[in-house]
């Protein structure tokens, strides 16, 4: 009984964050678009640097919220990465999904809900090429990073749309099993992964994504998932590692980073693991919830790492 409550009472707080953090659009410095596609009226959250009226074209961050109840407006939230827009100058759009879900692959998501149906990649597409136009955006530096269903739903896009993008980052998610036979980037791609080996929701060894007894489809291991992306970029297969400095003892997790190098078209892969870390974003101000998803690690900064690494990249 116990489990049960606990269940249907945290099941969208889990994944979507925390409603009473609720701000206005203004105090987030926040707009909202819309567009439609496919005979559906679609949204979408956007914040411009403080530099957009003196710099022409500003590289483009895509960010795929989880698979809760909560849109991008939540993300926006707990990730920092407006302050980061208008710190290094780049636009930031937090696309919405049809309740609040991304059809990633898996045909399964947090509700059970059929959304196969919904053409979420062609969205994105679309919305690239509206903030490209709108605000002259620039098409060499279109990048896209999610969290868990945001994160399996970064990597469907890597497969399928690939000349669009320069990089992408997913978190906490590993490629839906249902894509990854069928994956074939028609270009490089560089990408980051961050993951935890105690991930209970997203499993780092691969099988049945699971809130509680709920089963939401099933993900590749975070290793298949590298090793495809490793063959893909036709990287070295020797990689380089390195540890983090375990700067907080009491989150119980560190952080290893394993690289992998291809000189020629700089489309590195690089993997963060968090050894002993859930289904958490290190660094973000999301709660840290070590009972029921699993251990937050603070050793990082995980959203300026993730910009780090976009910066980097370019078409």
């Amino acid at each position: 009984m116990i489990t049960k409550l606990l269940y249907h009472s945290l099941g969208s707080f889990l994944l979507a964050a925390v409603l009473f953090f609720s701000q206005p659009l203004y105090a987030l410095e926040l707009s909202l678009g819309k567009l439609t596609h496919n005979g559906l009226e679609r949204s979408y959250y956007f914040h411009l640097p403080t530099s957009s009226k003196t710099v022409q074209k500003h590289p483009l961050m895509l960010v795929l919220h989880g698979g809760g109840k909560a849109d991008g407006d939540e993300t926006a939230k707990h990730t920092g990465y407006n302050e980061l827009a208008d710190q290094y100058g780049f636009i930031v759009v937090y696309p919405n999904g049809i309740n609040s879900q991304w059809n990633d692959g898996r045909g399964t998501t947090y509700r059970n809900s059929d959304n196969t149906n919904i053409d979420d990649v062609g969205f994105i597409t679309t919305l690239i090429d509206k903030i490209i136009l709108d605000y002259k955006a620039d098409a060499s530096r279109v990048y896209v990073t999610g969290i868990s269903n945001g994160g399996m739903m970064t990597l469907r896009l890597g497969c399928e749309i690939s000349p669009k993008l320069a990089a992408i980052a997913p978190i906490i998610a590993n490629m839906p099993l249902n894509i990854i036979d069928s994956c074939h980037p028609t270009s490089p791609l560089p990408l980051l992964l961050m993951n935890g080996t105690k991930d209970p929701v997203v499993p780092w060894k691969g099988g049945d994504v699971r809130f509680f007894r709920k089963k939401m489809g099933k993900v590749s291991s975070t290793l298949e998932t590298i090793d495809f992306w490793v063959k893909h970029n036709y990287c070295k297969p020797t990689p380089q590692i390195t540890e983090i400095p375990d700067t907080d003892r009491k989150d119980k997790s560190h952080i290893k980073v394993t690289s992998y190098a291809n000189p020629v078209t700089k489309s590195e892969v690089i993997l963060y693991e968090v050894e002993g870390g859930g289904h958490t974003f290190p660094g973000s101000n999301s709660p840290n919830l070590p009972r029921i998803l699993g251990r937050k690690n603070n050793d990082i900064d995980g959203p300026s790492v993730v910009w780090k690494f976009f910066n980097s990249h370019a078409k």
